[in-house]
């Protein structure tokens, strides 16, 4: 008798790793499937837009006023090196697998399953496809209380420093 409960034990030690892995591959395969759902790659390629136009936006800063063709012929190379590299990094296919992956980690089974029957449902597939205006919206917002503050941050800021410049220490001279 010892012996049976021995092996049966030994059974259920042994395919522990089995169900483990079985249950990451479900949690994985369930991750992907809101990943998809929430079409993460739309989203990460309208944030790569966003980043995009900042970039070129601070390179054209940088070069200043006016610029030659010949200025302008590398600064467009640079900016695709640049891009490049942020797209082979950021981009969704570099960093599909890093959100499966945490997903998957961070949820259990059944909030993967709620997650997926919630995007699937009208409301889901709706908040899903209004999300990208509606987060525009809200940054516009945001960009509008910041111009509104401007003033308030410049005074702010300029009373802080005349505070601390009257608490700062006369420095002495050396001979």
């Amino acid at each position: 008798m010892p012996m049976k409960r021995t092996a049966i034990l030994l059974s259920v030690l042994l395919a522990l790793p089995f169900t483990a892995h079985a249950d990451e591959t479900s949690r994985k395969a369930k991750a992907q499937e809101i990943v998809n759902l929430l079409h993460m790659d739309r989203l990460m390629k309208q944030m790569m837009d966003g980043i995009t136009q900042q970039t070129k936006a601070m390179t054209a800063q940088m070069a200043g006023g006016t610029i030659s063709p010949a200025q302008q012929a590398k600064l467009d190379a640079f900016q695709k090196k640049v891009f490049t590299l942020i797209d082979a990094q950021m981009g969704w296919k570099a960093m599909e697998p890093t959100y499966i992956d945490l997903y998957a980690k961070t949820f259990t089974e059944a909030e993967l399953d709620g997650m997926v029957n919630f995007y699937k449902s009208p409301a889901g597939i709706s908040m899903v496809d209004k999300l990208p205006g509606l987060t525009t919206q809200a940054q516009q917002l945001i960009g509008q209380k910041m111009v509104s503050l401007q003033p308030q941050l410049k005074q702010l800021t300029e009373d802080f420093q005349k505070d601390i410049a009257s608490t700062t220490p006369a420095t002495t001279k050396q001979p």
